[in-house]
């Protein structure tokens, strides 16, 4: 590796991103100021070659986004590597003529309190978007081998993803943010879709975050083929709750299973979305990051998850039992959203329910939770 003229390296910021992320790391490269860069397709072809000592299966590839082409790479196991890959880069690309920086994807949303807020959060699972990965556990994949997570090439994926993006470009109120959580970048908004559905394809998941006027909306496509959408609101903002169940709605033919609850401020994550925190009587309901659910995704076609205050049944799903004790709306595709008939109250103090209350629902859900007996 060498140094290239006009090509500068960030190491500082590489490096400080790095530790940040862990084991994911996302680059950038930021074309000088009235540079005629190359294009996204030709970086990647150039580093099309680009190997890592002991993952030889590993894959790069460059997706076009606001600021220049980001390069996303699972796993970096210590900052050093990220350098490494970053001079990588740059041999790679030092023949197209490009000059600039190669600098690590680091667009955050600003400070943001943690008081005073909440979010509405949904899990959606749609089987046909996300692999069956019954037969091997992801805990037991190899991850060098960057094996899929979502079917990128089949309809509901795609159109899940034209939907969340447009849904994006119609809401936002500043710049949308796309990657892996702490290596994320501004993205204009055509530009969205294709860097999910790269970071799915090559690493298994990816985040997207824009600010809306009542808060902040988060997406997150999930390692276990899950997607976890959800707005957080703002002390004095609107009631978002019924903005999630509106985008639930208009994916519905998409996706085979929904529940949407009430979270306090935080990252919209596999276990605040689904956990029910065990109580007297009250065990916990797995969630889309335990085996035992996300290795098989062929299980949430003919079961529910567990209880929660809103979900969204596909065709298959049996009916809640006592019906009186739901408020069903019909959506498309013979969907149906079904929502407890005191919705309020259950976001005012969800671990206020009384235990009969919460012992007739599970009687209600009793043959779905068979699994988990």
């Amino acid at each position: 590796m060498g140094e290239h003229a006009g090509i500068a390296v960030d190491e500082v910021k590489i490096r400080r991103v790095n530790t940040a992320a862990l084991f994911t790391q996302g680059f950038l490269c930021a074309p000088n100021e009235g540079a005629n860069p190359p294009s996204a397709s030709d970086i990647d072809n150039a580093i099309a070659s680009i190997r890592m000592p002991g993952h030889p299966d590993q894959r790069f590839h460059a997706v076009e986004v606001n600021k220049g082409t980001a390069i996303y790479f699972h796993p970096v196991m210590a900052p050093r590597h990220a350098v490494e890959i970053a001079h990588m880069i740059a041999d790679a690309i030092a023949p197209l003529g490009f000059t600039g920086t190669i600098t690590a994807c680091a667009d955050r949303p600003g400070p943001r309190p943690h008081t005073n807020r909440y979010a509405y959060c949904a899990a959606i699972c749609s089987v046909d978007a996300a692999l069956d990965n019954n037969e091997t556990p992801l805990a037991f994949r190899s991850v060098k081998k960057n094996l899929d997570r979502w079917a990128v090439d089949s309809p509901a994926f795609k159109n899940i993803v034209d939907r969340i993006t447009g849904w994006a470009a119609a809401n936002a109120t500043g710049p949308i943010l796309a990657g892996i959580h702490f290596t994320m970048t501004q993205c204009e908004p055509h530009q969205v879709a294709g860097l999910l559905t790269r970071l799915c394809e090559d690493i298994g998941w990816a985040d997207l975050l824009f600010p809306t006027a009542n808060g902040d909306w988060y997406v997150k496509f999930t390692g276990e083929g899950w997607i976890l959408a959800g707005t957080e609101i703002k002390k004095g903002k609107d009631d978002a709750g019924e903005a999630v169940m509106r985008l639930l709605a208009d994916l519905a033919p998409l996706y085979d299973y929904a529940q949407m609850t009430r979270v306090l401020f935080g990252l919209v994550t596999a276990g605040s979305m689904m956990t029910q925190v065990a109580h007297p009587g009250r065990p916990d309901i797995p969630n889309p990051h335990d085996l035992v659910l996300s290795a098989d995704h062929g299980f949430v076609r003919k079961s529910l998850p567990g209880i929660f205050a809103v979900q969204v049944l596909g065709p298959g799903h049996p009916d809640l039992q006592p019906a009186d004790r739901w408020h069903v709306t019909p959506l498309d595709a013979g969907r149906k959203m079904v929502a407890v008939d005191n919705l309020s109250d259950w976001w005012a103090a969800p671990d206020q329910t009384p235990p009969e209350d919460l012992h007739l629902r599970r009687e209600a859900n009793k043959a779905l939770l068979s699994k988990w007996a």
